[in-house]
């Protein structure tokens, strides 16, 4: 409704200011200056609702960033209104003179606007913090395909607008249709989680089928989206984090955040550890904490499947989070 209101009202504004501007001091007045006035009114406004009609509906689909637009707006418009009084004082009093300088006037007034409106520049004056559209979230295929991103929804971590690629759903459309059972269920559940996703209250998710960010390689389709929206990726991926961050993108890593949720282990902690398979070596038994992180314990290979005490010795951050390793608590 609002995108139709703004196609036809700034047709019938052209057809009046085209009338009420048409100059009146104007010496060599002929009887056809004043349709001809509001006719080129009419076009104007006709094709100022035309603009304002499609940037009215990429801003509800979030394709570009509402603060921006009306700072542009606001200039295009004064730009108009300053022009307009002021030429006068300029323009010779000739009716083809006055209607190619308001022309003029608008032209220039629309690319000044355009400039003012741009991320660059707000940012030159400190206005890209508050243009910013922080609350959206580009979500991958692999966040998309664990379970557990539907408990953080659950706790609001997501509160904004969540924008899943076309691409990413043609991804998953090549696992579910995969040969290999495994493949298969992994691109099931990514689809069922989504229409979860879908049916939560007070959340919007767009798919977004922008066909000028497909480059092929969905890594950077991501990470172009993501500075399109200036919003959040989502990820698992430790490299795509990186490629991301490098490019000046915010990333949320689920598994950075695991981590650092994780509870601290240090050198000389004792715990209880199930010992239930062998390492790399036969020496060598691993086991699993609560929150999955992997203890190797050096001498636990005659140990496995029995639960041991056992004495944190070092730490390894990895990529893939962090690798503790232990020995058995001698006075257990």
């Amino acid at each position: 409704m609002i995108e139709w209101l703004l196609l036809i009202l700034p047709l019938f504004l052209g057809l009046y200011f085209g009338y009420s501007w048409y100059p009146t001091y104007i010496f060599d007045v002929r009887w056809w200056y004043p349709y001809f006035a509001i006719l080129i009114g009419g076009i104007a406004g006709l094709l100022v609702g035309i603009v304002l009609y499609f940037l009215a509906k990429k801003i509800k689909d979030s394709k570009i960033n509402s603060i921006n637009f009306l700072i542009g707006l606001g200039s295009f418009i004064t730009f108009v209104l300053m022009g307009n009084y002021l030429i006068v004082d300029f323009i010779s009093p000739n009716f083809l003179s006055v209607s190619i300088g308001k022309s003029i006037i608008t032209i220039l007034s629309f690319l000044g606007a355009w400039l003012i409106s741009q991320r660059a520049v707000l940012s030159y004056f400190k206005v890209g913090e508050i243009s910013g559209n922080y609350g959206s979230f580009i979500f991958d295929t692999s966040v998309l395909l664990e379970d557990k991103i539907l408990d953080l929804f659950d706790v609001g971590l997501f509160n904004g607008k969540i924008i899943v690629p076309q691409f990413v759903l043609i991804e998953m459309q090549k696992l579910a249709d995969s040969s290999d059972d495994e493949k298969k269920e992994k691109g099931r559940k990514g689809f069922e989680i989504i229409e979860k996703i879908q049916n939560m209250e007070d959340l919007k998710i767009t798919i977004d089928d922008t066909i000028a960010y497909r480059s092929g390689k969905v890594d950077e389709d991501l990470v172009s989206l993501a500075r399109k929206y200036n919003g959040r990726l989502v990820t698992l991926d430790y490299n795509l984090t990186r490629v991301a961050q490098l490019q000046g993108v915010q990333v949320l890593n689920l598994n950075h955040l695991a981590e650092i949720l994780k509870p601290t282990l240090l050198p000389g902690q004792r715990l209880k550890l199930q010992i239930i398979r062998h390492g790399k070596n036969k020496e060598q038994g691993i086991g699993f904490t609560e929150d999955g992180t992997m203890i190797v314990v050096e001498d636990g290979g005659k140990n496995v499947g029995e639960q041991q005490e056992v004495v944190i010795t070092n730490i390894l951050r990895t990529n893939a989070g962090k690798l503790l390793f232990a020995r058995i608590n001698p006075k257990s």
